[in-house]
């Protein structure tokens, strides 16, 4: 059933007091249902694609018809409460063998010739009492991912569910999010790989005509050509941040080429079935400078502290220090960020709660995947990015990724 363990959810609603667990944003109604709600989720409005949980371990969902089938087999034996979208659909597989006239009448025998212009909100909200009244959770305490629903949606809820008691449960979720299924874990590793090879497929070839707008394409192109390659049906897209030269965001010019000796820093993501990679690597275009090196191999050192600490036991912010204590002492004193990481997963640019900083005394568990980074952009040299993406192990830590972290030179 989605990428969920269905006993810790039972677990968590019985930890907070809950009755139930009515799941509402896009990211979301994926993680619980194993299936993207596309395309009514393109406009965020709480209510067309939702899952609801019940204390007692019975689930069931509200989706568009479109993907009614999907959700159902995904899903074995919960009841799907479905709602008609503005896109006509036809199933024929049942219908007879004579004319596709004839047999699109048959197969629409009895249904209402009229479609709503988006998606009907009437509709949607008998299916959300429907699946409410199924699990026995009228009137009950029922958690909400409050910190997506917009508020209007979330007084529609209170008129549509009058006697339910309402809990902001977006920290319940983030917490489930947060240990990874072996599912997960294998899209995500999956995702690095993928990732991987769009980065050293865009500086293949980098020469004093190349923009950063070429490798961002170039990254992108090579993603999905491998992605057809290997058979990989889930990739969504795959993007990548690019600073080329010295300068850094609004001060880039995008009509310069690569020069000598310039940094070709990578922050990239790709998306398989919702969820997301985050990782970044440095080049240079050409031979190192002495600064260029001198910066990464500090940051290098602020890496390598950082990842002797990533195992169960230690706490976020022992991470956070060990990377800042080492670059510093390693001749940056002023080195300072807010984090040096986060869990990645599948939400909407995959960067997700918690962060690796100074603040964040969680400790570090088995079955957590973190994007773990020790950056430096420096307007006059360029960007520096060092991030892999780690999986939490019993004994340790185990990362995804197999490039270099050293600069390596490209081009010539």
């Amino acid at each position: 059933m989605g990428y969920v363990d269905l006993g810790r959810v039972q677990l968590a609603l019985a930890q907070h007091n809950l009755d139930g667990l009515l799941v509402l944003s896009p990211e979301n109604f994926e993680y619980f249902s194993g299936v993207s709600g596309f395309p009514v989720t393109m406009w965020r409005r709480a209510g067309p694609a939702s899952a609801l949980f019940a204390a007692t371990g019975e689930v069931a969902f509200v989706a568009p018809e479109t993907i009614e089938e999907s959700v159902r087999n995904a899903n074995p034996g919960a009841p799907v409460f479905s709602h008609p979208l503005w896109i006509e659909t036809i199933d024929i597989r049942q219908s007879g063998a004579g004319a596709i006239e004839e047999r699109v009448v048959q197969a629409t025998t009895g249904r209402t010739h009229g479609r709503p212009e988006t998606y009907d909100p009437a509709l949607v909200g008998r299916a959300l009492q429907a699946a409410v009244e199924a699990l026995g959770l009228a009137g009950k305490r029922i958690g909400l991912d409050l910190e997506f629903a917009p508020a209007a949606d979330v007084e529609q809820l209170r008129a549509l569910l009058p006697g339910a008691e309402f809990v902001n449960s977006s920290p319940l979720i983030r917490e489930l999010r947060l240990l990874k299924t072996p599912v997960e874990i294998e899209l995500l590793r999956r995702g690095v790989r993928l990732t991987e090879h769009g980065i050293t497929a865009a500086v293949a070839g980098i020469d004093e005509g190349t923009l950063a707008h070429d490798l961002r394409s170039r990254f992108s192109e090579a993603c999905f050509a491998q992605a057809r390659k290997e058979r990989e049906p889930g990739l969504r897209q795959a993007r990548t941040g690019v600073h080329l030269g010295p300068a850094l965001w609004a001060a880039t010019d995008p009509a310069r080429p690569a020069q000598q000796g310039d940094l070709v820093q990578f922050d990239s993501f790709v998306e398989i079935h919702g969820y997301k990679t985050d990782m970044g690597r440095t080049f240079t275009f050409g031979p190192a400078t002495d600064a260029q090196r001198r910066i990464q191999d500090a940051l290098l050192a602020g890496f390598r502290a950082g990842l002797a600490i990533l195992q169960p036991g230690r706490r976020f912010c022992d991470v956070f220090f060990a990377v800042h204590h080492a670059v510093r002492a390693a001749g940056f004193p002023s080195y300072a960020r807010g984090h040096v990481g986060h869990s990645i997963g599948s939400d909407v640019d995959g960067e997700e709660w918690p962060w690796i900083s100074a603040t964040e005394t969680r400790v570090l568990e088995p079955g957590m995947v973190l994007a773990f980074e020790a950056p430096y952009y420096i307007n006059g040299i360029g960007g520096f990015q060092n991030e892999d993406d780690i999986l939490i192990t019993e004994s340790g830590h185990e990362s995804f990724n197999t490039l270099p972290l050293e600069l390596v030179e490209v081009g010539g």
